[in-house]
């Protein structure tokens, strides 16, 4: 099968080595060079070959979404620069390689395709574990907000949009294995694949201001084309830490976006959830000048200022806390109880110094969060009378008719 995959590569990377000569070695045996971590990154093809100093080898890979791990067998060379793989599931190798001790190497096949190779000097597996947020997701929607958590035993969690999948995903599991700067993923996109996606990581500890970043690069399929893509993750705290923070509005993503043709004035702004890009809301909030508050570990307070207004309307409300999982309690406010408030689910990040913080709501959460701002707003500038329940339930049931999907990360410093 190695040969086979060998064969059914052709010409992956343009490499030139000034010391190749595949026809024909340097006299010097090279095995001991061979010996660490060695990974390879391709369009359809991804491994990770770890080689020991006596030969022995273990093989983990990828090819067109096809995961093998721990395939054990033994590597042999001569100096003239031959190598032989030989492996426990009989795929096996013979042919030329190249190598510079310690970056890389390439292994020819007899017909002159050519494999690179680089070398490992550190295994990752350890360092990826925790949670990541990342703004730049791979796929037709820009901008979406995607968050995965790895954990030590083989698990990660995702929620956000990936590549082939109709909608968001929320705190989806699935399995996966890094060897050396590879990780080997299992697709999320459908509960029972076996399929896998390949990735090279590379991590910078406290690569910004905000924290450590993890950098993905891999190939994913768009329009049936194959295209090297990266992602940029931030790492992120896995308990929230909430208690005398303020955070003030910064920015938006808005993505997924379908609805009604119909506009719905709000504030001063009309909104059409049919061709909404997220600007509107933007410039809204930015208006509005909205910011956020935590006075304790179990209270928000979200304040906006409207027109003119000398003083800004303010919004305080209990907060139950479930992992990064925040519900604004606001049915259990006494002075709202007769608007019929709804409650919202919130998925909420901090970078490690709390610094940032991402808010993220599916479709669900933000039509309670824009029905509730609607209430409030309008209750407080007069223009809604709170003991007319049917009036009420009438601006949330124009929300619902308006959104069938959207999903909203806000981002607050």
């Amino acid at each position: 099968m190695r040969f086979l995959k060998f064969l059914a590569l052709t010409l992956v990377v343009a490499l030139g080595f000034s010391s190749c000569k595949p026809d024909g070695g340097d006299g010097h045996d090279h095995t001991s060079d061979l010996a660490g971590t060695w990974t390879c990154l391709t369009e359809n093809y991804a491994e990770a070959l770890i080689i020991n100093e006596d030969g022995s080898a273990v093989s983990y890979g990828v090819e067109n979404g096809e995961y093998w791990e721990n395939v054990r067998g033994t590597v042999v060379t001569n100096g003239d620069n031959n190598i032989t793989m030989t492996f426990e599931d009989n795929d096996n190798l013979t042919g030329h390689f190249d190598i510079i001790p310690g970056k890389s190497f390439s292994l020819f096949e007899d017909s002159g395709e050519r494999y690179i190779y680089q070398y490992c000097e550190n295994d990752l597996a350890d360092e990826i574990v925790g949670m990541w947020v990342s703004n730049d997701t791979p796929n037709a929607q820009k901008n979406d907000m995607a968050i995965i958590s790895y954990f030590e035993n083989g698990v990660s969690t995702f929620t956000g949009m990936i590549p082939n999948a109709e909608s968001y995903m929320v705190t989806t599991n699935s399995s996966y294995n890094v060897v050396g700067d590879l990780s080997f993923q299992k697709s999320a996109a459908e509960e029972d694949t076996m399929l896998y996606l390949a990735s090279r990581l590379v991590y910078t500890p406290n690569g910004t201001s905000f924290g450590d970043i993890m950098t993905k690069k891999m190939y994913i399929t768009v329009e049936n084309t194959r295209v090297e893509t990266t992602m940029t993750y931030l790492r992120i705290k896995q308990t929230l830490d909430l208690a005398n923070k303020n955070y003030d509005y910064n920015n938006l993503y808005v993505t997924n976006v379908k609805g009604e043709d119909k506009d719905i004035e709000f504030l001063g702004q009309t909104f059409n959830f049919s061709k909404m890009n997220g600007e509107l809301l933007d410039k809204m909030l930015k208006t509005l000048l909205f910011s956020v508050e935590f006075p304790n570990a179990n209270t928000i307070k979200y304040s906006c200022h409207y027109n003119t207004q000398a003083e800004p309307a303010v919004v305080e409300a209990p907060i139950t806390v479930d992992g990064n999982k925040m519900t604004i309690k606001l049915s259990e406010m006494e002075d709202y109880s007769v608007l019929g408030l709804k409650d919202v689910d919130i998925y909420t990040f901090q970078d490690q110094d709390n610094t940032q913080m991402h808010m993220y709501m599916p479709t669900h959460s933000f039509e309670a969060f824009f029905g509730n701002m609607r209430v409030l707003m309008l209750s407080q500038l007069g223009q809604l009378d709170t003991t007319d329940a049917a009036a009420v339930k009438d601006i949330y049931d124009r929300v619902d008719a308006a959104v069938e999907s959207i999903n909203l990360s806000i981002i607050l410093k």
